[in-house]
């Protein structure tokens, strides 16, 4: 994976970003060969969820408990009042008798006053009761705290969901810099996907966010281990791919060579001539061709048509394949080629479009032919 990111990463610094022209990579630069990378958008990164802590809640039982002993309370207190109200009717003197009458015995209420005091030690609150309610105030003082801090935390965290203005050139080179860095991780994502290695996209900037933050999860050696364990499961795949893109080449070249008017040129591609078109065409013109690139399982690489470009050069100026093409047709003319990957992208091929060892299919069209006095043949 180290390995594709730094390959990535150099074939995007090589091209800049701009209105695809439709001229194929083998074209532009001649001979050379150089990757044009394919540029795609970054998604927008996901946002985390907080979620908010519910507060401790009070069992069934201790509810059930404690209104069991207020209705208690409330019996007793009506008891003791009752009793209370008994004592005092009989503390107070008896109103004067006209006549005198007989004094009655003294009551003895010792015995309901020990039972006023057994009712009182009674009813009085069990310490666990006691305990029970300040574990509920202390618990309830913590939840309001976690409210607080939770609401800070969103306050914080709805800030850093605000995008940065970008005024100032700084604040526009910064973020082209993070630009770039995306395109370069969806290149290398794209390119494993196609190798059948798919990254875990929620981990992968993860590890972004927590080196930049300083706080990586793994020590430098777990990370060198995990990096070339997975260089070592590219190459391994990049092998098996090129294998298989080699074999379905030469199985398309092979079945091209058996149809009728295909024919084998010097340099070892083959070439099929659809139309030949008229009016010769001499080494020192101008020739205009429109291309069409593609792969044997049919992928389009580009088409200038689609793209109303074409390419205008002198005859000697063409790279070899395509001067002894053209050579072979007159203005207007038009042929299909099937080019082995020795002359087109080689093992390098032109990432990501184009796999290491790919078998090439062009058809060609000379669009115009504008001879050496500048004048248009008509």
């Amino acid at each position: 994976m180290l390995l594709l990111l730094v390959w990535g990463a150099a074939s995007a610094a090589e091209t800049a970003p701009g209105k695809d022209d439709g001229i194929p990579a083998l074209l532009k630069f001649a001979e050379q060969q150089q990757a044009v990378p394919v540029v795609e958008s970054a998604p927008a990164a996901p946002q985390p969820v907080t979620a908010k802590p519910k507060p401790a809640a009070v069992t069934r039982g201790d509810n059930a408990r404690l209104t069991a002993l207020n209705q208690a309370l409330q019996r007793q207190a009506e008891t003791i009042r009752q009793l209370e109200q008994q004592l005092a009717a009989q503390a107070q003197p008896a109103a004067p008798a006209l006549k005198a009458t007989p004094k009655p015995d003294p009551i003895d209420i010792r015995p309901l006053v020990a039972a006023l005091k057994g009712i009182r030690k009674a009813i009085a609150t069990p310490p666990d009761l006691i305990a029970m309610a300040a574990a509920l105030a202390r618990q309830q003082r913590i939840v309001t705290q976690q409210e607080q801090q939770l609401q800070q935390l969103n306050r914080q965290l709805a800030a850093q969901r605000q995008p940065p203005e970008l005024a100032s050139d700084a604040d526009k080179q910064a973020y082209a810099a993070g630009v770039s860095l995306g395109r370069d991780i969806l290149h290398l994502q794209e390119e494993n996907r196609r190798l059948g290695i798919e990254a875990d996209r929620p981990r992968l900037l993860a590890g972004i966010a927590d080196t930049l933050a300083g706080q990586q999860r793994l020590d430098d050696a777990a990370i060198d281990r995990a990096l070339k364990a997975a260089d070592a499961a590219l190459q391994q795949a990049q092998q098996q791919r090129q294998q298989a893109i080699r074999g379905e080449g030469k199985t398309y070249l092979a079945d091209f060579a058996k149809q009728p008017g295909v024919q084998k040129d010097a340099l070892g591609f083959y070439y099929r001539v659809d139309y030949a078109g008229s009016g010769q065409i001499n080494a020192n013109d101008n020739v205009d061709i429109v291309v069409r690139e593609s792969l044997p399982d049919g992928q389009v690489i580009k088409d200038m048509d689609l793209a109303g470009t074409t390419i205008s050069l002198p005859l000697s100026q063409y790279p070899p394949l395509f001067r002894a093409a053209i050579g072979k047709l007159n203005k207007h003319g038009s042929m299909t080629l099937v080019v082995p990957p020795v002359l087109a992208y080689g093992d390098k091929g032109s990432p990501p479009a184009i796999p290491p060892g790919a078998t090439m299919i062009y058809t060609l069209r000379v669009a115009d032919v504008l001879p050496q006095d500048r004048s248009r043949q008509k």
